[in-house]
C-alpha cells in the first residue's frame, strides 16, 4: 500500500502565505517584461559551470484529450533533462477546476514548500532566486504544483510572472499545461517550444491535429503583435524568430484497448498529422499502480525508455540547450 495522503482540506503551513514580489524597474508604468527568443540568460550554481541560456528553456507540455498522460510524460522528460543538464523545474499549470495535483502525481504531496496558493505576484515581478528556494523538491527538480483544495487558481500574470523568473534561475522550466487553456493567457508560454502529446486513435489524432492548428495561430499572433508599431515613446520590439515552435508531437497508445484494437500506427499519425511523431508510448502497468496507490513516478520505464531519450534529444535539438552532458 502507498502512502497516506494528506487531508486536502487543509493548509500545509500555519505560516503566512510567503509573497514574492518585486516592483517593475522604472515604476509602475513601465512596460512588461517580454522575453525575447534569442536572449542570452547566463547563471551559475555551486556544482555547475555557469550556463549560457539561449531563451528557449521554456518548454510546454499540452494535449488536445484529457487523460492522455501529459502530466507524467512532462514528469518524465523533466527528469530525463536533469540527468543531462543542471537542475531544472517543472510547473503546474493545468489549473482547471478540479484539476492540478502534480505533487501528488509525483508522490510528493506530504514535501515542504510553497505551492500556487504561496505565490502572488500582483505587480506581475516575481524574485526567481526567492521562490526557487521555496519550492518543493521531486529528486533534483523543483516543483510548482497546484493543490485546487487549498487556494484559488493562479491569475494569467502570476503564471507569466513565475515562469518567467524560474526560466532566469534554471536551465529548463517545463510545463505541464494541461489541455493548454492557460498558454493563450501566457506571453511567455505562447513562445515557449511545445512538445504535444496525442493520443494514437483516430478521434486522438483528429484533436491533436487541431489543437497543433490552435498553437500555431497563437503563434503567428503573438508575433503580429510584435510587429505592431510601437506606441508614442515606447521602444521598438525586435522579432527575432518565429515563437511557439513545437518541438516535438509525443505518440501515446490509448488505454485499454483489447489486443491493440483501434491503435492507430505512428507512421499512419505522422502522415496524417504532416509532422514527426515520437513514440509509441506504452502502457506500463508498474507505473500506473504506483501512481494510483500514491507512491508517484519513481523511474522512466525500461519499456519507454528509448522513447523518453528520443524525446529528450528532440527538445535538446530544437530549443537549442546548453549544458553538461551525462
Amino acid at each position: 500500500m502507498g502512502r497516506p495522503m494528506a487531508a486536502f482540506g487543509t493548509s500545509r503551513s500555519t505560516n503566512e502565505p510567503q509573497r514574492y514580489y518585486t516592483p517593475p524597474r522604472g515604476g509602475t508604468d513601465a512596460r512588461p517584461y517580454r522575453p525575447r527568443p534569442q536572449e542570452t540568460m547566463r547563471r551559475t550554481d555551486a556544482h555547475h559551470e555557469a550556463i549560457e541560456l539561449s531563451g528557449g528553456n521554456v518548454i510546454t507540455v499540452s494535449s488536445a484529450s484529457g487523460g492522455a498522460g501529459t502530466s507524467t510524460i512532462a514528469a518524465l522528460l523533466v527528469r530525463s533533462l536533469v540527468d543531462h543538464h543542471a537542475p531544472a523545474a517543472l510547473v503546474d499549470a493545468d489549473v482547471r477546476m478540479c484539476a492540478g495535483g502534480l505533487d501528488v502525481l509525483l508522490g510528493i504531496e506530504h514535501e515542504r514548500g510553497s505551492r500556487w496558493h504561496d505565490v502572488h505576484a500582483p505587480l506581475g515581478q516575481l524574485s526567481g532566486s526567492a521562490l526557487y528556494r521555496q519550492l518543493p523538491k521531486w529528486g533534483s527538480v523543483k516543483v510548482l504544483a497546484y493543490n485546487p483544495w487549498n487556494g484559488d487558481a493562479p491569475k494569467p500574470w502570476e503564471l507569466d510572472a513565475a515562469v518567467r523568473a524560474l526560466a532566469a534561475c534554471d536551465e529548463v522550466v517545463v510545463v505541464d499545461a494541461g489541455q493548454g487553456e492557460m498558454i493563450a493567457e501566457s506571453p511567455t508560454l505562447i513562445e515557449a517550444s511545445h512538445v504535444v502529446v496525442v493520443e494514437l486513435s483516430v478521434l486522438g489524432l483528429a484533436r491533436g491535429r487541431a489543437h497543433l492548428d490552435w498553437l500555431e495561430r497563437q503563434g503567428q499572433e503573438s508575433v503580429d503583435r510584435r510587429m505592431m508599431p510601437p506606441g508614442p515613446g515606447q521602444p521598438s520590439r525586435p522579432v527575432a524568430q518565429r515563437p511557439g515552435d513545437v518541438a516535438a508531437v509525443v505518440g501515446v497508445e490509448p488505454h485499454g484497448p483489447a489486443r491493440l484494437r483501434g491503435v492507430v500506427d505512428v507512421k499512419e499519425a505522422q502522415s496524417y498529422l504532416c509532422k514527426d511523431v515520437i513514440g509509441p508510448i506504452r502502457n506500463d502497468a508498474k507505473l500506473c499502480g504506483d501512481i494510483l496507490e500514491g507512491a508517484g513516478v519513481r523511474a522512466v520505464p525500461k519499456r519507454n525508455a528509448l522513447v523518453i531519450d528520443r524525446l529528450v534529444r528532440q527538445v535538446e535539438r530544437v530549443c537549442d540547450l546548453s549544458g553538461t552532458p551525462r
